[in-house]
């Protein structure tokens, strides 16, 4: 039996956008934060939700909070002018795992409206579950709690594969017990996502495809 769900990060791996920079530096600004400070905080956290950026930043816990509030009503904005734009390969990739059987999951750092906003633009209608992050519920240790509600298995991550481009999509993985972890290199050094534990690394998402299809788990 093939792996049975398969969990998927939003932006830089489905999508690719500059908003998302765009809005850290819109709210860093507001907050006195230069923007070399803020460019290399978001590349030493890549994928790290906005309140963990923040926080990072030196905010404190009530203002890290406002911040991450700010950003996702800027990024949402933003992306009502210029919306994302998928991969080239995602679409046939995620129509192909659907159609093999493999149920399809979404954990991202964006807001459930603009993940709901981009699948809708897309067609993508064949995620089972589909998780986006506020003060409620962020992607993490939450999302994982969240994915195990809505999946019958008890040890469901045994059947699991998780795909994302950053260093925390692959840590997640591994601490939840996912087997497969396959990271998207966009930047030309998959160094990073193996060290946070990626058990493969691909350049193109219809790599995906055949290491999917390669795994097998006892039923």
């Amino acid at each position: 039996m093939q792996a049975r769900y398969v969990i998927f990060d939003l932006d830089d791996t489905l999508v690719h956008s500059d908003a998302v920079r765009t809005a850290f530096a819109t709210v860093g600004a507001a907050y006195g934060i230069a923007r070399p400070q803020l460019n290399t905080t978001l590349d030493g956290l890549p994928g790290r939700p906005a309140r963990e950026i923040f926080a990072a930043l030196g905010l404190g816990e009530c203002e890290a909070i406002d911040a991450t509030d700010r950003f996702l009503a800027v990024l949402d904005g933003l992306n009502r002018v210029a919306p994302p734009v998928a991969y080239p390969d995602a679409d046939d990739t995620l129509r192909q795992l659907a159609a093999q059987g493999a149920k399809l999951m979404l954990s991202t750092g964006s807001s459930p409206e603009r993940a709901k906003r981009v699948l809708d633009q897309e067609g993508w209608d064949a995620f089972t579950v589909v998780l986006g992050s506020d003060h409620t519920c962020s992607k993490g240790e939450a999302h994982y709690d969240r994915f195990a509600l809505a999946t019958p298995e008890l040890e469901w991550t045994d059947r699991a594969v998780t795909v994302g481009d950053s260093a925390q999509d692959m840590r997640l993985g591994a601490q939840h017990g996912v087997p497969v972890r396959i990271g998207i290199d966009r930047d030309g050094d998959p160094r990073p996502l193996y060290d946070a534990g990626a058990t493969h690394v691909v350049s193109a998402l219809a790599e995906v495809l055949a290491i999917v299809a390669s795994v097998r788990v006892v039923a």
